[in-house]
C-alpha cells in the first residue's frame, strides 16, 4: 500500500484519568501518566489497544467477520488477515499501522513550561462486585485526574503502508472512541477525535475514505 498518515486530535471535554498501565487495552493503574514537567501524555501502546477496541466495533457493525481480540486472532498461515489484524497486528502477524504516544498541544508548550507540575485532585470510589451487585471488598480506589477549566489537546500521526481502506476503518474506530481512560461511566475522559488522513502527503476527504469501504455495507 502507499505511505499514509492519520493525524490525530483528540479534545478532551472532561478531565481525563490516563492510568500508567494498559494490559489488554484497558487502563491499569489508576496514577496518571506525565512527562517530566508533570503534564500527562497518552501512551502508544495504552492508545493503540482503546482504538483496536473501537475499530472491531466499527468493522463488526458494518457487518464484516473480523477477529476478537480476546478469543481468536489471525496466523500467518491463514492468508489474508482480517482487517482489525492487518492494521494492529497479532501475536504471528506484524501491525502494518506504526503508533505514537500523543503529546499534549493544548495547553501549548509555553503554557506548560511557565505552569510545570499543574495540580491534580484525587477522586475515591468504590469497586463493585459486578456479578453481587455490592461493593467488592477492599476495593476502595483513588483516581487522579485534572482538574477541569483548561480542554486538554493531545495530537499524534499515526504512519503505515495500509490501503485506504484501512485508513477508513481507523477513522471509523475514532469516531466510535468516545472515553478514553478509566472510569468513563463517572464522567471522566469523554472526548472528541478529529483525523486528518494523507496519502502520499496529499490529504484524502471523507468521501474518498467512504468510497474506499467495500461496496454494499458501507
Amino acid at each position: 500500500g502507499a505511505m499514509i498518515e492519520i493525524d490525530i486530535v483528540l479534545t478532551f471535554a472532561t478531565p481525563p484519568n490516563i492510568g500508567s498501565g494498559a494490559q489488554e487495552g484497558t487502563w491499569a493503574s489508576r496514577a496518571m501518566i506525565k512527562d517530566q514537567h508533570g503534564w500527562p501524555y497518552i501512551p502508544a501502546t495504552a492508545f493503540k489497544g482503546q482504538l483496536r477496541h473501537a475499530v472491531e466495533r466499527a468493522v463488526r457493525g458494518a457487518g464484516y467477520p473480523i477477529c476478537e481480540t480476546h478469543r481468536k486472532m489471525c496466523r500467518a498461515e491463514d492468508g489474508e488477515p482480517c482487517p482489525v489484524c492487518r492494521i494492529f497486528g497479532s501475536p504471528w502477524i506484524p501491525g502494518r499501522l506504526h503508533f505514537v504516544d500523543l503529546e499534549l498541544i493544548e495547553p501549548d508548550a509555553d503554557y506548560r513550561a511557565r505552569h510545570p507540575y499543574p495540580r491534580t485532585r484525587t477522586r475515591y470510589g468504590v469497586g463493585i462486585n459486578r456479578r453481587r451487585g455490592v461493593a467488592a471488598d477492599n476495593l476502595l480506589y483513588t483516581t487522579e485526574i485534572f482538574p477541569s477549566g483548561k480542554p486538554l489537546r493531545f495530537h499524534g500521526t499515526l504512519t503505515g503502508k495500509i490501503s485506504l481502506e484501512d485508513a477508513a476503518w481507523v477513522v471509523a474506530g475514532l469516531h466510535l472512541l468516545t472515553g478514553v481512560g478509566r472510569a468513563k461511566s463517572t464522567g471522566l475522559g469523554w472526548l472528541k477525535a478529529d483525523a486528518t488522513v494523507r496519502k502520499d502527503g496529499q490529504t484524502v476527504d471523507l468521501a474518498a475514505l467512504r468510497a474506499a469501504l467495500p461496496e454494499g455495507r458501507r
